[in-house]
C-alpha cells in the first residue's frame, strides 16, 4: 500500500516555482521591450552611456513587471489565510458553528494541497472542538442544575412538614431518613465534582509505588461488602500475582466504582466474575463481568460522558460521573478501558494497564 504525500507541493516548492517563472517571463518581456525600443529610436552606434542606460531601463522594467505580477499573483495565496482570519476573529467572537471551505483535492495521493490547506483544516478541528465543548459546558451546568435541584426539593419538602410538627414518629422517622438519602446524594455529587475538576487539570502521575494489583482488587471487595452481601452476591475471582507500579489511590478509585456499578446494577443472589492476567508487551488486563440489566448497544459509547445516565440507572441511585472518573484516571495512568454489554444479560468492563508507567 503506497503511503500518501502529506503535500501536493510545498509552499517554499510553490513559492520558489513562482518567483522563477515570474522573473524569466519579466526579464523576457524587458528584453523584447527594449529591443523594440532600441530597433526604433537607436540608428547610430551604441555607446556606453546608452548601454547603461538600457541597462538601467532593463531593471526597472524587471522589478516594476515582478512586482505588478506578485501584486495581483498573490491574492491567490492570500485568500484562504484572509479566510482563515476571519473564522478565527469569529470564533473569538463566541461563533463556533464557522469553518473554513477548504479546496478539493483532484486525487488521493496526498493529505493536503499545501501547509494552507492543512491549517484549514486544524483550525476547523479547532472551532469543532471548541464547539463540542461549548455544548459540553452548558450540558454540564444544565445537569449539575438537575441533579442539585432535585435532592434540595426533597429536603425542603420533607423539612416543611417536619417543622410542621402534624406527623407521627413513624413518619418523622421515615421522612428524617429520606433527608439523610439525600444530603448524602448531594455531598457525594459535590465529592465526584471536586474530583473531575481534579482530574481534569491533571497531566502527569507523579506519586508512583509498586502494588499488588490481586490484593488490591481483593482489598476493594472487602471495601464494598457491605453492599454486595444485601444482595447475596456470589464472586468468581480469578485473580494472577501481578506487581504493577502506579498510583495506587488512584487506581483503587477505579476498582472501587467499576464494583460498586457491577453491584448495584446486578439483580439479587447474582454472579460478578473477576480477572486479572499479565499479556504481553508489559500490559496487564483486567475484567469485571456481572450478570446484571446490562446496557442498550446504542447507549454504549456514551457511558464514559459526565454526567450521562441510561433510563435504566435511574432506578438506583447515581449521579453519571462515576465511569468519566474512571476513564480520566486511566488515561492518566496511561491505560484503557472498554465496556461491552448485552440488555437484560449483563455488562463486561476491561481494562488495561502498563506494568510500568512511561518516565
Amino acid at each position: 500500500m503506497n503511503k500518501k504525500k502529506k503535500y501536493r507541493r510545498s509552499l517554499r516548492s510553490y513559492m520558489m516555482a513562482v518567483s522563477m517563472n515570474i522573473l524569466i517571463w519579466s526579464c523576457l518581456v524587458a528584453v523584447i521591450l527594449i529591443f523594440l525600443g532600441i530597433k526604433i529610436t537607436v540608428h547610430g552606434e551604441l555607446t556606453h552611456e546608452l548601454l547603461g542606460v538600457i541597462v538601467l531601463i532593463f531593471c526597472i522594467l524587471v522589478i516594476l513587471i515582478d512586482g505588478l505580477s506578485f501584486w495581483f499573483g498573490s491574492k491567490h495565496l492570500i485568500r484562504p489565510l484572509l479566510e482563515a482570519n476571519d473564522v478565527v476573529m469569529k470564533v473569538a467572537q463566541g461563533d463556533f458553528k464557522v469553518q473554513i471551505n477548504r479546496r478539493k483535492r483532484k486525487d488521493g495521493d496526498y493529505e493536503y494541497v499545501n501547509e494552507i490547506d492543512e491549517l484549514s483544516k486544524n483550525v476547523n478541528k479547532m472551532v469543532n472542538e471548541l464547539d463540542g465543548m461549548e455544548y459540553m459546558r452548558k450540558d454540564f451546568m444544565r445537569n449539575v442544575s438537575h441533579e442539585v435541584k432535585t435532592p434540595i426539593a426533597a429536603i425542603t419538602g420533607f423539612t416543611e412538614i417536619l417543622l410542621d410538627g402534624q406527623i407521627s414518629e413513624e413518619e418523622q422517622r421515615e421522612y428524617l431518613e429520606i433527608i439523610n438519602k439525600e444530603s448524602i446524594r448531594i455531598s457525594k455529587l459535590c465529592q465526584n465534582m471536586l474530583s473531575m475538576a481534579t482530574l481534569d487539570n491533571q497531566v502527569i502521575v507523579t506519586t508512583t509505588k509498586p502494588i499488588r494489583l490481586d490484593e488490591q482488587i481483593r482489598k476493594c471487595i472487602i471495601l464494598l461488602s457491605e453492599k454486595w452481601s444485601e444482595k447475596e452476591v456470589e464472586f468468581s475471582i480469578t485473580l494472577d500475582p501481578i506487581m504493577i507500579e502506579t498510583d495506587a489511590d488512584m487506581l483503587q478509585q477505579v476498582w472501587i466504582n467499576l464494583l460498586d456499578n457491577a453491584i448495584k446494577y446486578s439483580k439479587e443472589q447474582c454472579k460478578i466474575t473477576i480477572e486479572a492476567r499479565e499479556q504481553e508487551d508489559g500490559l496487564v488486563e483486567v475484567e469485571i463481568k456481572d450478570n446484571g440489566i446490562g446496557i442498550q448497544s446504542e447507549k454504549i459509547s456514551k457511558i464514559f460522558d459526565s454526567f450521562y445516565q441510561c433510563e435504566e440507572s435511574h432506578k438506583v441511585n447515581g449521579n453519571g460521573l462515576g465511569l468519566s472518573i474512571v476513564k480520566r484516571i486511566l488515561e492518566l495512568l496511561e491505560g484503557t478501558i472498554v465496556c461491552e454489554s448485552i440488555e437484560g444479560k449483563g455488562t463486561t468492563m476491561r481494562v488495561v494497564l502498563k506494568k510500568q508507567l512511561d518516565k
